[in-house]
C-alpha cells in the first residue's frame, strides 16, 4: 500500500471516529468542541469519497457503484428507521427509545424528501428530519458531480466551476432546502476534488508543518465563530468557510501523512474502522435516532466528559460489530447466489 493510499485509508478511520464523537458531543454544553467537530470531519469524509472516485471510470460505472455503495444504505436503513420508530409506538418503548417520527408517513415523507432537519423544502415545512442519513445522500450527489466535472478539461476550468457551483449550493441553500440533500452535496465539491487529485500521483503534495500550525490556528478562530453546517448547507462567509475548511483538511492530512509513514504498525486498526464507512455512517444514523445512549448514560453517571467518552466507546464498539455482521452477511449471501 503505498503512502497516499494508506494515508487516506488512515484518514477515513479518523473522520469515522469523530464522526462518532460529533454525534454524541452535548451542542449545549459543548459549542466550541462540537463546531469543531463540523470544520475538521465534514471535509474529511468527502474529501475521501472524492478520493474514491476512479481516473478513468465510465459515468455509468460510477453511478451504479455509488447507488449501491450510498443510496441502497441510505433507503435501508431509513426504512429500518420507519419500522423501529412503528415498534416503540406500538409498544410503548418511549421511556427507553427513541421516536422519530409519530406515524409511518412522516418517516415515508422524510425518506423520499432526504432532509436531515425540518425546514422549509420546495413544498412544504417539513416538521422533522431523516438524520444522520443525509450525509449518504450528499455523498451520492457529490461523487456524481464531480465525475461530471472531472471529465471537463483543463483543470483551470474544473476549479472554476467547482466555485461557481459551490456559490450557488450555499445561495439557494439560504431559502430551501431542496430535495435528497442536493445542495450539501453541491457545496462539498471543493473537498471532494481535492480527493480526486490527491489519487492522482502525478500531482506533487507534500506534508508541511506550517500547514499544521496554519489549520490548528484558523480550526481555533472557525469554531468560535460558527459551525460549518452541512446538513442545511449553510456557513457564515461561504468563501471564507469554504477556504478555512480546506486549510484545515491540509493540516488534518499532513498530520495523517506523518503517523501514516512513522508509525505505520499504529494504524491498522484505524484502517479497519474506516473500511466501509459507507455502511458506518448508516448504522450511526439509526443508532443515534433510535438509541438514546447518552440520556441513558445521564441517568446513572453525572460527569458529562465521562458520559461522552463512554458514549463514544459504545458507539464505536456498537458500529465495529454490526459492520462486521453486514459484511459477514452480504458476503454469505453473494456466495450462496453465486453456487
Amino acid at each position: 500500500m503505498n503512502i497516499r493510499k494508506r494515508t487516506v485509508s488512515v484518514l477515513t478511520g479518523v473522520a469515522i471516529i469523530m464522526l462518532i464523537a460529533m454525534q454524541m458531543v452535548s451542542q449545549q454544553q459543548n459549542i466550541a468542541w462540537y463546531r469543531f467537530l463540523t470544520w475538521t470531519t465534514w471535509p474529511m469524509i468527502f474529501f475521501v469519497a472524492g478520493y474514491a472516485i476512479k481516473i478513468n471510470q465510465r459515468i455509468v460505472q460510477t453511478l451504479t457503484q455509488s447507488i449501491l455503495k450510498y443510496l441502497v444504505p441510505y433507503f435501508l436503513i431509513s426504512l429500518l428507521l420507519i419500522a423501529s420508530s412503528k415498534f416503540v409506538q406500538m409498544f410503548g418503548l418511549t421511556s427507553l427509545l427513541n421516536q422519530p417520527f409519530q406515524a409511518i408517513r412522516v418517516g415515508v415523507k422524510a425518506m423520499l424528501y432526504g432532509n436531515g432537519w425540518p425546514g422549509a423544502t420546495m413544498f412544504w415545512q417539513f416538521e422533522t428530519g431523516i438524520g444522520l442519513g443525509w450525509a449518504l445522500l450528499a455523498l451520492f450527489w457529490g461523487t456524481i458531480i464531480t465525475t461530471l466535472i472531472i471529465k471537463i478539461k483543463p483543470l483551470s476550468l474544473q476549479i472554476v466551476l467547482v466555485v461557481l457551483i459551490t456559490y450557488g449550493g450555499f445561495y439557494v441553500s439560504r431559502g430551501v432546502q431542496l430535495p435528497w440533500s442536493f445542495t450539501s452535496g453541491v457545496v462539498v465539491q471543493p473537498f471532494m476534488l481535492l480527493g480526486h487529485y490527491f489519487n492522482d500521483e502525478t500531482k506533487a503534495w507534500q506534508p508541511a508543518r506550517a500547514t499544521i500550525l496554519a489549520g490548528g490556528i484558523i480550526s481555533w478562530i472557525m469554531s468560535h465563530n460558527g459551525a460549518y453546517e452541512l446538513t442545511v448547507a449553510q456557513i457564515n462567509h461561504w468563501i471564507i468557510g469554504t477556504l478555512a475548511a480546506i486549510i484545515i483538511l491540509e493540516a488534518i492530512l499532513s498530520i495523517i501523512w506523518y503517523i501514516s509513514e512513522y508509525l505505520s504498525r499504529w494504524t491498522m486498526w484505524l484502517i479497519g474502522i474506516g473500511k466501509h464507512y459507507s455502511i458506518s455512517i448508516a448504522i450511526l444514523s439509526f443508532i443515534t435516532m433510535i438509541v438514546p445512549i447518552k440520556n441513558q448514560l445521564n441517568n446513572i453517571i453525572t460527569t458529562e466528559w465521562l458520559v461522552f467518552m463512554l458514549a463514544w466507546v459504545i458507539v464505536l464498539l456498537i458500529i465495529i460489530v454490526s459492520k462486521w455482521a453486514v459484511i459477514k452477511i452480504t458476503d454469505y449471501w453473494d456466495k450462496d447466489r453465486v453456487n
